[in-house]
């Protein structure tokens, strides 16, 4: 019975989750996308609470490599503590030939995490519904970016080693939705 509820607690809102972003992830429009933020080769900005968050985009990426990839992803705060929310962060580099876009904004994120161990709790609320186009990341170019998106929240219930993986979804140059999963480690106090 105890198994039941908790295999209905962390499956369903999962699935749900991944439905969500396989819609999002096809171009119905261009008005789907929250809150975007403009390029802004070799810029610091923060746009706290949205998406994309601006926090360093950089010309200068390494385009050797073919596709896109995810760097450095982390929770935020970096020291997660049991009986908190966190968010995960990730730096997202474009290493293919065009320009992709993702997801941006207060109500969008490209990015989410699978968590597999029993030490998060991943949490549905009202989320919000503003919207607005998709942030452009050109090739070569990285971006920080935080998930999840609005309405789920990331509840640490336990301490320990936390494996996980993040995902980032998005749409190539001709609208082909793409995504890149990595596997990531972190601890939970």
């Amino acid at each position: 019975m105890h198994f039941c509820k908790l295999k209905q607690d962390l499956i369903l809102p999962l699935l749900f989750t991944l439905i969500t972003i396989t819609i999002l992830s096809f171009p119905l429009s261009q008005d789907r996308y929250a809150h975007s933020q403009s390029s802004i080769p070799n810029s610091t900005a923060n746009a706290t609470g949205s998406g994309v968050d601006l926090i360093n985009t950089n010309s200068t990426a390494n385009a050797t490599g073919s596709g896109v990839d995810l760097l450095n992803t982390h929770p935020s705060p970096t020291n997660v503590k049991a009986g908190s929310n966190f968010e995960i962060l990730s730096t997202v580099v474009n290493n293919s030939p065009g320009t992709i876009l993702l997801p941006a904004g207060r109500c969008d994120s490209p990015l989410t995490a699978f968590f597999k161990s029993y030490n998060v709790v991943i949490r549905h609320t009202q989320g919000c519904t503003a919207t607005s186009p998709p942030f452009e990341l050109k090739a070569g170019q990285e971006v920080t970016v935080a998930g999840p998106v609005s309405g789920t929240i990331y509840h640490a219930i336990k301490a320990g080693k936390t494996p996980a993986t993040a995902t980032v979804y998005y749409l190539t140059e001709n609208g082909q939705p793409g995504n890149v999963t990595k596997p990531f480690v972190f601890t939970i106090n």
